[in-house]
């Protein structure tokens, strides 16, 4: 690419800044891509120009071009599809944030699991799995229960049961949402979505998800802390991942800053 302002450094900041800008728009059409590098580079070659006319050396004079151009991320926004245009999206456009989504959510309740086996060691099996009051077993269901752990009431048993349900399918699924990342990096990248959309999808499924899970929580707890955990360590992971989606969202939804001459 050639620009207006003269030639700049021999693989520069301004060579080395088109080149980051260049993998960030892989996702975006051709013709925007094209578009905004060249843009880019034109504004970048005359800041420097105009640098170097100021007395900067030329190496000097492309570092203070690209730092008060602005990082690359607040650039790529501008090649995102509009809100608008969402719905002439191909569905496969679709795939690939959607498994995304679903893999992180995997492993979200993968790492539940993690967080109410540590639960159980520290305050037992009854806090992350006991059932709350008014729960009955016939003695036949007692018995089946209590076979695996001899010397303890039917409720105890139970509680031990079902805390090794809970953990083992919870991390079960989050092995399965290491799987579906894996198969995420593999799938073709399509027209990127809008900006914010898909960290503003997720960031609204885990503040549900903490909400119910919290309030569940809360519930258990008030009944006498029985099976307070299970739902306590799923709230304990949804909320920080619901305010670090909802970050991102507001950051992709915020238009891009314009560029400082």
């Amino acid at each position: 690419m050639s620009a207006p302002g003269g030639p700049g450094a021999p693989n520069g900041p301004i060579d080395a800044y088109l080149d980051e800008l260049l993998v960030a728009s892989r996702d975006a059409e051709p013709a925007a891509a094209r578009r905004l590098l060249a843009e880019t580079e034109t504004h970048l070659r005359e800041c420097a120009s105009r640098l170097r006319a100021q007395g900067f050396d030329p190496v000097e004079a492309e570092r203070e071009a690209v730092r008060r151009f602005g990082p690359v991320r607040t650039v790529t926004p501008a090649l995102r599809t509009p809100l608008g245009a969402i719905g002439r999206l191909p569905l496969r456009a679709f795939v690939r944030p959607l498994v995304g989504l679903a893999a992180v959510g995997a492993i979200a309740v993968g790492l539940s699991g993690a967080l109410s086996e540590l639960f159980g060691r520290i305050w037992g099996a009854g806090f992350v799995s006991g059932d709350l009051p008014g729960v009955a077993y016939t003695a036949a269901r007692c018995a089946v229960l209590q076979a695996p752990y001899p010397g303890l009431d039917c409720a105890q048993a139970a509680a031990e049961h079902h805390w090794g349900e809970v953990v083992e399918y919870r991390v079960v699924l989050g092995v399965l949402g290491l799987a579906l990342l894996l198969v995420w990096r593999l799938l073709p990248r399509e027209a990127p979505l809008p900006a914010g959309l898909a960290p503003a999808l997720a960031g609204s499924a885990f503040l549900l998800a903490a909400a119910a899970t919290g309030f569940q929580a809360l519930n258990a707890a008030v009944q006498g802390w029985q099976g307070t955990g299970a739902w306590l360590s799923a709230a304990v992971i949804s909320l920080p991942l619901a305010v670090v989606f909802g970050v991102a969202a507001l950051r992709g939804l915020r238009p891009p800053r314009e560029a400082v001459a």
